[in-house]
């Protein structure tokens, strides 16, 4: 009997260390997949309007952060960031225009409530506002893209 108890330790000892690997990778691998998808919104930028529909929140079945939604071809997609952004406001994201759930938000450019939604998005030379090259280039830096 204690030698089966020794061996249910030590298979625990081992089943331990392949979990603590096992969500080592996984946290690496989501790292490098969410690196290559903002890698790609870069790459196949679009921009459309972000309707901000929550303010900061803790924690609820999102996350922690800021709601927004923003609407691409007729579907709208639900995301949270984590910037601090009044309810009911209007901001430009850049999305993925070969995957839209990928974005990009550009926070520092707010909107007023008289432009309008593009269905198919903006190309950056159409941008109802002005974004300087190196307003994006800020962005991806803080992103390090």
């Amino acid at each position: 009997m204690k030698h089966i108890i020794k061996i249910i330790k030590s298979k625990g000892k081992i089943l331990s260390v392949v979990l603590a690997l096992a969500t080592l990778v996984l946290i690496i691998v989501t790292l490098v997949l969410s690196r290559h998808d903002l890698r790609s919104a870069k790459k196949n930028a679009k921009y459309t309007i972000a309707y901000i529909t929550s303010d900061w929140h803790q924690k609820n079945n999102n996350g922690v952060g800021t709601d927004f939604t923003y609407e691409v071809n007729g579907h709208q997609i639900g995301k949270t960031c984590a910037n601090n952004l009044k309810k009911g406001t209007r901001y430009i994201v850049l999305y993925d225009s070969i995957s839209p759930k990928n974005y990009i938000m550009l926070y520092n450019h707010q909107l007023s409530s008289t432009v309008k939604a593009p269905r198919n998005g903006w190309e950056f030379s159409n941008l109802p506002i002005k974004v300087d090259s190196a307003d994006l280039k800020f962005y991806f830096e803080k992103l390090n893209l």
